[in-house]
């Protein structure tokens, strides 16, 4: 986890400061468009493994902001591992969306109408390469703590529902410069469960209304869901008209 908090107070009567604290796997497509001096925490990759350290770590962390903020959050839901969190004395903001496939996607219908068309799709971006979040690496480390046999069968029990391997990429380039190592994975996943593969350039539609929520007085919409001080972030929040509780998309079994 890696912190710069030390951003500008707010003065008396001025507008609450504004506070970013966001899984590490969205530095690449949300560091870039942060305003300068605006504070952001990046939390660590790994949490997305366990909900309820995720949500335990979380309000640690809102806890301890020094003064009264607007909390812009980059996750989604995430295996309902936002469920509970406390806002205390602050504001949150988070993408009203199951899990954060859908801020690479750029919405939630675009998160929709993948899901219908293809539900078993197993889906990577640059960040989970870059913290090395992703099949191959996960094989490679049971090995190391157990043995080939046992790696298999997890692996065989993790990754077989898979029909796809999605790449979302931020640009074109973003796509060049990842090919080669997410195509290892893809060989891995392909050798065992017959994996097709996918690249597809998503959009920073969601990741900039977040950003545009600081900009004003954050109001709920269909994209967000927003939580007043002393409110308490609920799955129920995150629900449209006819949907049921979320199930995660892609990355079932990481929780986000």
């Amino acid at each position: 986890m890696r912190s710069d908090l030390e951003g500008p107070s707010a003065g008396e009567g001025a507008r609450k400061p504004l506070v970013v604290l966001a899984c590490g796997v969205l530095e690449h497509l949300l560091g870039r468009r942060l305003p300068s001096g605006v504070p952001v925490t990046w939390m660590d990759v790994e949490l997305h493994n366990s909900p309820r350290k995720l949500l335990v770590t979380l309000q640690e962390r809102l806890d301890a902001l020094p003064e009264p903020s607007v909390v812009l959050l980059g996750y989604g839901l995430c295996g309902n591992g936002l469920a509970g969190l406390k806002a205390g004395r602050h504001t949150l903001v988070v993408p009203r969306t199951h899990d954060c496939v859908a801020i690479f996607l750029g919405s939630h219908q675009r998160y929709l109408q993948r899901f219908m068309a293809s539900p078993n799709t197993y889906y990577l971006t640059k960040g989970w390469i870059d913290a090395k979040d992703e099949p191959l690496t996960d094989y490679r480390n049971l090995i190391r703590e157990y043995d080939q046999e046992t790696a298999d069968y997890v692996i065989e029990m993790k990754y077989r529902h898979y029909r796809k391997l999605c790449f979302v990429g931020y640009s074109e380039e973003d796509v060049e410069s990842c090919r080669s190592r997410v195509q290892e994975v893809v060989a891995f996943l392909g050798e065992r469960f017959g994996v097709e593969y996918e690249e597809i350039v998503g959009t920073p539609e969601l990741i900039e209304g977040l950003l545009a929520m600081g900009d004003r007085e954050p109001a709920a919409s269909d994209a967000f869901v927003v939580v007043a001080p002393g409110g308490e972030i609920a799955m129920e929040d995150f629900l449209r008209g006819g949907e049921s509780a979320p199930q995660p998309m892609g990355r079932a079994e990481r929780g986000g």
